[in-house]
């Protein structure tokens, strides 16, 4: 049998957790697959505050990514946020990722959900961004890059570029089963 042709597939991020966490997905499900980070504007602030706005950063650096590196065969957008799910300073970490392929198909999946101590939501409402909280509270430095807030709160069980693995396999699916997933572009 003839191996698949190598292929390229651009990720809309520099970070080394997205990156690692694409790469390692696409080892197992793409082997062919060359992975090419850049780095894109999300169009979203530094810090979502919402869900809807995670996942329309998600699907911009997808869609982004895709066009910034030319015969790439998709693209990959990963977003992290916060979401209120209510009133008050109880908040949730939310990851997305976009899918982007040439046709103009863009699809989502979203990663782990967990919640932060409500003294941490006081301080993303009143502006501040989870990065630095966390390069605070860890004292590691650039702890976006590595640990997180996942690796952080979990005690170093859950690290951050295997939180964001999950979300790529799913966002990845479609294109597993083209045939099973014939929906409109989202």
């Amino acid at each position: 049998s003839v191996p698949p042709a190598p292929f390229v597939v651009a990720i809309g991020s520099t970070n080394p957790a997205k990156v690692k966490a694409v790469e390692a997905v696409l080892s197992r499900a793409f082997p062919q697959a060359r992975v090419e980070p850049v780095s894109v504007p999300s169009g979203v602030s530094d810090q979502p505050l919402s869900a809807e706005e995670t996942a329309r950063g998600a699907r911009t650096r997808a869609r982004a990514a895709l066009a910034a590196i030319p015969g790439a065969r998709f693209g990959i957008g990963l977003e992290g946020g916060v979401d209120f799910p209510k009133e008050g300073d109880s908040c949730d970490v939310v990851n997305c990722c976009a899918v982007a392929s040439a046709d103009g198909s863009v699809y989502i999946a979203w990663g782990v959900r967990f919640p932060l101590p409500p003294a941490v939501g006081k301080r993303l409402r009143s502006g501040e961004e989870l990065g630095p909280i966390m390069d605070e509270l860890s004292g590691i430095s650039e702890s976006a890059k590595s640990l997180g807030a996942v690796g952080f709160f979990s005690n170093g069980l859950l690290t951050r570029d295997v939180m964001w693995e999950s979300a790529v396999i799913c966002a990845l699916m479609p294109l597993f089963h083209p045939d099973l997933y014939n929906t409109s572009p989202k």
